[in-house]
């Protein structure tokens, strides 16, 4: 029960960041990647190239270009991914987990994937610049 009260409170936070970095920038770099392993409750995407500041909304964006992804956006936030949505009760929610120990924290959460562990992201998709090289792995948590 503390790890979800702690996990609600943590994507609370993010949400908030996420709303109020994107009132404070609209600069955005390129980036090229690819997915890696996809599931309904899982998807893992590899940044390849980046150009510029390039944030995990502009990797999605690339794939979604690409048509390897599908992802709609709602108020800012990422509400649906392979037509997974998020509920309206918040039981449940699309999360962001990465390799980039700069823009993770692992007291917030972790994800395994492929004997990996990825620490919770700390922005939002929107504001969460990626590195070529490193795994930002979408998962749908429920609480």
């Amino acid at each position: 029960m503390k790890r979800k009260i702690y996990t609600f409170f943590t994507l609370l936070l993010t949400l908030v960041i996420s709303v109020f970095s994107l009132v404070a920038c609209d600069k955005h770099g390129t980036a090229k990647a690819e997915i890696v392993s996809k599931s309904d409750t899982m998807v893992v995407i590899k940044v390849n190239e980046t150009e510029g500041f390039a944030t995990l909304l502009d990797a999605m964006t690339y794939l979604k270009g690409e048509g390897e992804l599908t992802f709609e956006i709602v108020g800012g936030l990422v509400s649906s991914i392979e037509g997974k949505e998020n509920p309206a009760d918040w039981s449940a929610s699309w999360l962001i987990f990465t390799s980039d120990k700069e823009m993770s924290n692992t007291e917030w959460g972790t994800t395994t994937y492929n004997g990996n562990t990825y620490g919770s992201a700390i922005l939002g998709a929107e504001q969460l610049s990626v590195s070529a090289g490193e795994y930002y792995v979408w998962e749908y948590v429920t609480f």
